[in-house]
């Protein structure tokens, strides 16, 4: 009797439902590789099949499926319009598995205005007020720190008046 783990239509079966599954995750939203790799490990593990997804992964790359830099473009992107600093952006970069260079190309290809970022963040989260004691100022200037502003960023949107 043939094992199950070694069957060639059976390992076939098992690649075409992972490739099934990688292609619903990619088109819901862009997945880096690192965490596409996750996701189907974690199936994997729990079926109990013995599967090359570098292979997998490779063709998906191959065929223009997922992209480690459309990942990272439409990180920087996202996260920008959403409010964060560039810091903060390296952090997610880096939790999905993407390397530093490549999120910092995409950086520098998009040129958001962390400055105005930043004071954008400040005037939602706080209003036009320009906090004169330091305990405000401490505790305006954490926040844009949590997003991932620099010290400049930081000092730029506190001190800016409103026009």
């Amino acid at each position: 009797m043939m094992d199950v783990e070694h069957d060639p239509d059976n390992s076939n079966k098992q690649l075409a439902s992972l490739r099934y599954q990688a292609m619903g995750l990619l088109a819901r939203r862009e997945q880096s590789r690192s965490e596409l790799l996750q996701k189907l490990q974690i199936k994997c593990l729990a079926k109990g099949w013995l599967v090359d997804l570098d292979h997998l992964l490779d063709e998906l790359e191959r065929q223009g499926l997922q992209s480690d830099q459309r990942f990272a473009e439409v990180l920087v992107r996202s996260k920008a319009n959403d409010g964060y600093g560039v810091t903060r952006i390296f952090q997610w970069g880096h939790q999905y598995g993407l390397s530093r260079l490549l999120v910092q190309f995409q950086v520098d290809a998009q040129q958001p205005d962390w400055f105005e970022i930043a004071l954008a963040q400040k005037r939602k989260h706080c209003g036009w007020c320009v906090a004169t004691d330091a305990p405000a100022r401490a505790k305006q200037a954490r926040y844009l720190y949590q997003r991932g502003f620099t010290q400049e960023q930081i000092q730029y949107a506190l001190q800016t008046q409103p026009e």
